[in-house]
């Protein structure tokens, strides 16, 4: 089968920083056919006995596996993966980046952005290669993350630390996200704006995509000032705008990111991106009352709900547990992890769901719901009541 010619000046491209060893990394993702469950394959320059070679690291759903090869087999096999197993490809060079967009009919859409990236060292530098730099960036100035020489604040060490890591996680997933058209991004309870400023910040002026962002935040006068720092960084596809969670509509979402949205603000949050067939959603849940109040004493489990720390840790646990159950249900593939360390905050869980073309066992997990809120006694739960 022919290549686009995009696909081909994409392998000239990545030849070319070979040649020049300026070559850094190559990720391959949004999986059209793969064998054996492989999600992802990340390719780094590596040195076998004095000879170059390139380093595949395959990775499945429930292992890794690593595999090198020589310049030339490695391009051959580049060649045959892009547009036959893999949608998109991310290539990483010392000083530039080339992302290819490739649809399912074969055409592919070429994007180059221009970067500024420390080499690795190979003394191990402990120095973060943090995405979001605080030098010469207005809005962490504004936000009071850093000062105007760029230093971050003792106190906003933690600050900056959760902001680099959030844009990491995301970075990730936007690998996976048809980013061929302009992404709608609905920020639900952005409240003074740190992550949202350094998402647009990253998709917009870093990887180049054409997205629109909104920050939704009841909050007027936090509004106002995200709106004016917005204005002074020339961010024109950002917006805030001060509203209720549960009065915000629009006609298309692509993404919606719900963090610490307190209670059921995260389940109503998660409700209006399935209704909106997102393409991406992501919370960070927070203040799981809703279920814990709700939770009988007298259930099989009374032994660990009768301590007040044990049945608020089982309440969020069985709240986020259901939540997935139903965004699988409806057809997210879900992924819980955590977001920053809990030396920071115990609110630390991220709960992520890509919708997929395939169809789930509907009343198998309903069953898996049912079962849950029988064994703990729970009589409902939000986003079920509001999907249903």
């Amino acid at each position: 089968m022919s290549k686009h010619p995009q696909i081909l000046e994409f392998l000239n491209l990545l030849k070319d920083l070979l040649q020049k060893k300026n070559f850094t990394k190559l990720s391959l993702s949004k999986v059209l056919k793969a064998k054996n469950d492989l999600n992802n394959i990340y390719i780094v320059p590596v040195e076998v006995k004095s000879e170059q070679k390139l380093s595949f690291t395959y990775r499945y759903k429930t292992k890794d596996q690593v595999k090198n090869y020589s310049i030339e087999e490695a391009l051959d096999l580049i060649k045959e993966l892009l547009g036959e197993s893999f949608l998109q490809a991310l290539l990483i060079g010392s000083e530039i980046e080339y992302q290819l967009l490739i649809n399912k009919k074969g055409k592919a859409k070429l994007i180059t952005n221009k970067t500024q990236r420390q080499e690795k060292s190979l003394a191990h530098n402990k120095e973060k290669n943090y995405l979001i730099k605080s030098k010469g960036n207005i809005y962490l100035q504004k936000l009071g993350v850093c000062d105007a020489n760029g230093r971050v604040k003792d106190k906003q060490q933690d600050k900056y630390r959760q902001i680099n890591r959030y844009v990491e996680l995301m970075s990730h997933w936007f690998e996976k996200i048809d980013s061929t058209k302009k992404l709608q991004i609905v920020d639900m309870g952005s409240g003074k704006g740190y992550l949202t400023f350094a998402l647009y910040d990253y998709l917009h002026n870093q990887l180049d995509l054409d997205v629109y962002v909104t920050g939704v935040e009841l909050r007027e006068n936090l509004v106002t000032l995200c709106n004016d720092i917005g204005k002074e960084c020339g961010f024109k596809d950002l917006q805030f705008i001060s509203k209720d969670i549960n009065d915000f509509t629009s006609e298309e979402i692509d993404i919606i990111i719900a963090l610490h949205a307190c209670d059921t603000a995260t389940d109503l949050a998660i409700y209006k991106g399935i209704k909106a067939d997102a393409q991406l959603i992501v919370c960070a849940p927070c203040c799981h009352k809703q279920v814990r109040k709700d939770m009988d004493s007298k259930s099989d489990f009374r032994a660990i709900t009768k301590h007040g720390i044990f049945e608020e840790r089982q309440a969020e646990m069985l709240t986020d547990a259901i939540r997935s159950l139903l965004m699988e249900r409806e057809g997210y593939k879900t992924k819980a992890f955590e977001f920053i360390s809990n030396e920071h905050t115990r609110k630390n869980v991220m709960l992520a769901g890509r919708k997929t073309k395939t169809n789930k066992n509907r009343a198998e997990i309903n069953d898996e719901i049912e079962h849950l809120k029988a064994s703990f006694k729970i009589q409902r739960q939000e986003l079920e009541d509001l999907l249903n």
